[in-house]
């Protein structure tokens, strides 16, 4: 099947590289000890990416041809690829704007379906858990399996935070977004005989040299931000504005994202290592806090608000979500700082109106245990000065 896509392509606007990481690195949240398990081994799957353990799930669900996924309008499009790759029908639901789903539309949107739904996507968007148990009633009322999308929530055969996977017939997540690992998705059945099939092939020794590498290199990498140049930098990049990127629609398959080569192969040998050893404690502490700072220097900007102001008690936030107003300013110059955001800019369309506005104006803020005060004090100001225009960058934009 194809989506009409909309495609945002920056490769025309020569934004460098994020000088923070985006996610954790190093040693940054691992501990010697080894936390147990919550349930036996018999119940995950450890996949390269979350992506390819999605795939796993929407088979065992029904998911190919002659059948249709449900998956929420707001998306990345890796979550949609794996459906896409065995060949099956996409429906996108409309959510609020608080990103939890519409059961009044998704009641209107199975009814109309010209192709039986066999499964329905719900996710845990940025960590923070949702209680999807009307909806899992809904789901067994009209025999559509419910996967519980977690893939932003810091769930490991090591921890299972509270409100998370106790909905689904299967779970998945991505680890390596909470621990510093190379690579790594995990599929969880609370019935294990589900994935008794399901043996994922080990990687080539390769593959495994070069997620040793990367993970020395990211480790060692130096970060390049200095408060007392941020002005400077920002007056320089005023005087040389970068053009802007191009926008398209497009019928699309799978992403580039998604390598059908990959599907099917384990989890790296060091990743699934780092799992089995994650401090949960100082990763739960220092994402609060950073979160905690986010809110509190974005709370009263006039340009720009969070999107969850309050972090729930025990949530270890995956990322910080805020709203931009002027996404064709705020976003570009970030970039151009070499601030590291991210934002799910090419999606499948859709008519619902939450997800059309994030798509350009919803911003993903790092929030990970890799960032300490000072790094996260030049990245709170380099958002305050480009979105309050105290510099020359706004005046050379107007």
């Amino acid at each position: 099947m194809l989506l009409d896509t909309l495609i945002f392509d920056p490769s025309s606007c020569g934004f460098p590289r994020p000088r923070l990481p985006l996610l954790p690195i190093g040693f940054d949240g691992i501990a010697f000890a080894a936390p147990s398990a919550w349930a036996p081994t018999a119940h995950f799957r450890h996949f390269s990416r979350g992506r390819y353990a999605l795939r796993e799930a929407y088979r065992l669900a029904g998911i190919g041809p002659g059948s249709t996924l449900l998956a929420p309008a707001y998306h990345c499009r890796t979550m949609l690829d794996p459906a896409l790759a065995l060949g099956a029908d996409v429906a996108l639901y409309p959510l609020r704007s608080d990103l939890s789903p519409d059961l009044a539309a998704l009641d209107a949107l199975a009814d109309s379906a010209p192709i039986p739904v066999r499964a329905l996507l719900a996710t845990h968007f940025f960590g923070l858990p949702r209680d999807f148990a009307a909806l899992a009633d809904w789901c067994a009322a009209r025999r559509i399996t419910l996967i519980e999308d977690a893939s932003h929530a810091f769930f490991t055969e090591q921890h299972r935070p509270a409100g998370i996977g106790a909905y689904g017939a299967f779970v998945v997540s991505s680890p390596y977004k909470f621990l510093p690992s190379p690579d790594g998705g995990l599929l969880y059945a609370p019935e294990a005989g589900r994935l008794h099939d399901i043996v994922p092939r080990a990687p080539s020794w390769r593959d495994e040299l070069a997620g040793i590498a990367s993970f020395w290199q990211k480790a060692h990498s130096a970060s390049r931000c200095d408060l007392a140049m941020l002005e400077a930098e920002l007056t320089a990049n005023a005087a040389n504005p970068s053009p802007l990127a191009s926008e398209r629609h497009e019928f699309a398959g799978p992403s580039s994202d998604y390598r059908p080569e990959h599907a099917g192969r384990a989890s790296l040998r060091l990743s699934r290592l780092l799992y089995r050893h994650p401090d949960i404690a100082a990763i739960a502490s220092s994402r609060r806090k950073n979160y905690r700072r986010w809110t509190t220097a974005t709370m009263n900007l006039p340009y720009c608000r969070p999107l969850y102001p309050e972090l729930p008690d025990d949530c270890i936030p995956y990322m910080f979500p805020l709203l931009i107003e002027h996404p064709e300013t705020h976003f570009y110059w970030l970039k151009r700082l070499g601030v590291p955001i991210w934002r799910w800019d090419s999606m499948a369309a859709s008519t619902c109106p939450t997800a059309t506005h994030y798509r350009l104006h919803l911003l993903h803020l790092p929030c990970h245990q890799s960032l300490n005060e000072s790094k996260m004090d030049w990245i709170i100001s380099a958002l305050t000065k480009v979105g309050a225009g105290r510099t020359a960058l706004l005046q050379a934009c107007q």
